[in-house]
């Protein structure tokens, strides 16, 4: 299905409706995240976390990185790439738990 074909379904408990796409889009498989730490050590460590989950997750994906220097600390920002838009919904339901 294609972002352009959008179906609204109501939910019949509560009355809500969802347009079916804009939940789930097609083609949005890349999640961009920040880690800020005291250190460098730290944020990698943090961010190390999330590389095994995500390999957990997809074994395809591809994770680029970008470290750069806070006020107080630093900030590794990261750019998750996975294979398909599941991969990353179901990454980002279990990185709550690292959060």
């Amino acid at each position: 299905m294609s972002v352009e074909e959008k179906v609204q379904e109501t939910c019949d408990a509560c009355g809500c409706y969802a347009e079916i796409g804009t939940i789930i889009g097609e083609g949005d498989d890349v999640l961009d995240l920040e880690v800020s730490a005291a250190s460098e050590a730290d944020a990698r460590a943090k961010l190390a976390e999330y590389r095994a989950l995500a390999a957990q997750v997809s074994p395809e994906s591809r994770i680029q990185e970008q470290l750069e220097q806070a006020e107080q600390g630093v900030i590794l920002k990261a750019r998750i790439q996975f294979s398909c838009t599941a991969e990353k919904l179901i990454f980002e339901m279990r990185a709550r738990s690292l959060g």
